[in-house]
């Protein structure tokens, strides 16, 4: 296991450095021994996957550079010290969140592509408005933030929202991953609570797309989703799920994707996909006392929908999503479980 736990390390090794977290190939190799005989098609597997979905701090700053340079055209700007004088990168999220370590590489993006900072900017009057995050995948993080940049208001009393309609400023969401399914639930609550033609000109931007959508078709289903099981162990805790809300979307359809691009093959997604789920059954049974509603197998979800969870696989150099399977952030004393990625900021 050695080989393909080297090309694991290869893909994440920056994981968390700014922490002072380390992984290494025997991290990867332990982490892996978990699953028993399944530990090195777990390992092989995960290798093909990463590349994927893996987001270094070096990536993320490639990024964040396409980001700006599509906005200065979008805009139609002559000089990057134009744009950032009419543009403010909105900062709504905690210290500790991604929105701040994300605006703070953007920074070293324009010191060091441009020999400019946003900084000397910040007191100009503004007509273009950027939320920057890593990703969306429910959205209700995103989406409760756009709902009160859109309705707060100025000294004069007049809303962003006004704003946009009277072609007076500019809202731009730009993201490194963008769920299909979250996207359009924050997309109809913009436009029921605001209209349709003003969810139209907010822009949205990502780089890479986690197509899960519920109705859509024809689409890559590039996440950890298992198709109905006849495993008494999966039914057994899926009957004891008390949610009601999407349970046809609970499980993958038969013979989707239509093409499979994501996994190695299709084969080799049902047996992950499987392997996922059922341990992070084992785990959420080893919790102690009430399990909070939203925690799935596979990554916490809504806690009114009757699903297994996002199965989220897109991570970061800083961080990895909650709505990932649990299989790989799970960490908490006593449950003897180690995680591959040990997460910040988060209540375990």
């Amino acid at each position: 296991m050695e080989e393909v736990a080297q090309s694991i390390y290869d893909v994440i090794q920056d994981y968390r450095n700014q922490d002072g977290i380390y992984i290494s190939t025997s991290n990867i190799i332990s982490w892996g021994e978990q699953f028993g005989n399944d530990a090195e098609f777990v390992l092989n597997e995960l290798s093909h996957l990463l590349p994927q979905v893996y987001i270094s701090r070096r990536t993320a700053k490639n990024y964040i550079k396409v980001h700006v340079d599509h906005y200065v055209r979008k805009y139609s700007y002559s000089s990057i010290a134009a744009f950032l004088s009419d543009t403010e990168f909105v900062n709504m999220q905690a210290a500790h969140k991604s929105q701040s370590a994300i605006l703070s590489l953007l920074e070293e993006v324009l010191g060091e592509q441009y020999g400019e900072s946003r900084i000397k900017y910040l007191t100009f009057p503004k007509r273009h408005f950027i939320y920057f995050d890593d990703l969306l995948a429910s959205g209700s993080t995103i989406g409760n933030h756009a709902v009160q940049w859109l309705q707060a208001v100025d000294a004069k009393g007049r809303s962003n929202h006004d704003k946009i309609m009277d072609g007076e400023i500019t809202f731009s969401i730009s993201l490194f991953c963008c769920h299909t399914w979250g996207l359009s639930f924050q997309q109809y609550r913009i436009s029921r609570m605001f209209s349709s033609k003003l969810s139209n000109r907010i822009n949205w931007r990502w780089d890479y797309e986690v197509q899960n959508h519920a109705k859509f078709n024809n689409q890559r289903l590039n996440v950890a989703k298992p198709m109905r099981s006849i495993d008494p162990i999966v039914n057994t805790y899926f009957g004891t799920l008390t949610a009601t809300k999407y349970e046809d979307y609970a499980f993958r359809e038969l013979n989707t994707p239509a093409q499979e691009t994501f996994f190695s093959s299709p084969d080799n997604r049902i047996k992950f996909e499987n392997i996922l789920l059922l341990k992070g059954i084992e785990i959420i049974n080893r919790i102690k006392g009430d399990v909070r509603p939203n925690i799935r197998p596979l990554g916490l979800i809504n806690p009114g929908y009757k699903v297994l969870g996002l199965g989220t696989h897109f991570f970061t150099w800083r961080n990895i999503p909650n709505n990932s399977p649990l299989v790989y952030w799970w960490e908490v004393p006593g449950h003897n479980w180690q995680p591959l990625f040990s997460v910040a900021n988060r209540g375990n």
